[in-house]
């Protein structure tokens, strides 16, 4: 395994011991994921020189983590996983809209 699966687990059990709750991990989960993707954006668009070299070291994205090793039907059931979490979050985030007294 690489760095960053390997901090990636830590943070996730991490979270889920602290907190307890299923909506945490998925919050986290989308949470670290997106915050994956800005810091992707800022390396790519706006970061181009070697000044904030660390930036090299974050991985593009949770399935770029996950693409990075090829195990064939493992990796199309760990996607699938992956988009599980976000249907789950989508729902969780159409409940909260829907449920908002405006």
């Amino acid at each position: 395994m690489t760095v960053p699966v390997i901090v990636l687990i830590i943070i996730l059990i991490l979270i889920i011991v602290f907190f307890k709750d299923f909506n945490a991990f998925i919050y986290s989960f989308v949470m670290i994921d997106i915050f994956l993707r800005i810091v992707t954006y800022l390396k790519t668009y706006l970061l181009k020189d070697n000044a904030f070299g660390f930036f090299d070291f974050v991985p593009e994205s949770i399935p770029a983590i996950i693409k990075s090793f090829d195990f064939g039907t493992f990796n199309d059931i760990v996607m699938f996983l992956y988009v599980l979490v976000y249907m789950i979050f989508l729902g969780l985030m159409f409940s909260k809209f829907v449920n908002r007294k405006f």
